[in-house]
């Protein structure tokens, strides 16, 4: 995994994830690299120092929760992203690649949803161009969500 610090024309700065220099370089070529502030496709990285491991363990301190319960920043960040998850996405379930397509055709009023796809579904979802993002397994909302 190599993490990478960008920009796009617009001068929003943001940071990306990927599998390899040669992975990056082939979404950035195939326009599948966007801002995530403006959806600008023009997008260069930034200077950035390397991350060095050195074995050594450090570790994150924890935090203070709102709550008084302690978390680390990552965890606190993804409780949060969660109940926003859970506040504003309506949970289809099987019916999300349904749903997902007759929003995407303009047959269905826009909103946020989530729910279950198969692989198969998922790549069927992509060819047609209908957005849809799978969720990291850290953001398990208690059901398979797509």
């Amino acid at each position: 995994m190599i993490v990478y610090s960008l920009h796009c024309s617009n001068g929003h700065r943001f940071e990306g994830w990927f599998a390899s220099a040669e992975a990056y370089a082939a979404q950035r070529a195939s326009g599948r690299v966007a801002c995530p502030a403006c959806d600008d496709r023009s997008v260069g990285k930034l200077p950035s120092a390397p991350y060095v491991n050195t074995g050594r363990g450090d570790v994150a301190q924890a935090s203070v929760k709102p709550d008084g319960r302690e978390g680390t920043p990552v965890a606190n960040v993804m409780s949060a992203m969660k109940a926003f998850l859970l506040a504003n996405t309506e949970n289809v379930g099987r019916r999300f690649p349904e749903v997902a397509r007759r929003m995407h055709y303009g047959e269905e009023s826009h909103r946020g949803i989530r729910g279950r796809v198969t692989t198969e579904e998922a790549q069927a979802l992509e060819e047609e161009g209908v957005p849809a993002v799978a969720l990291p397994p850290a953001l398990a909302l208690g059901e398979d969500v797509h």
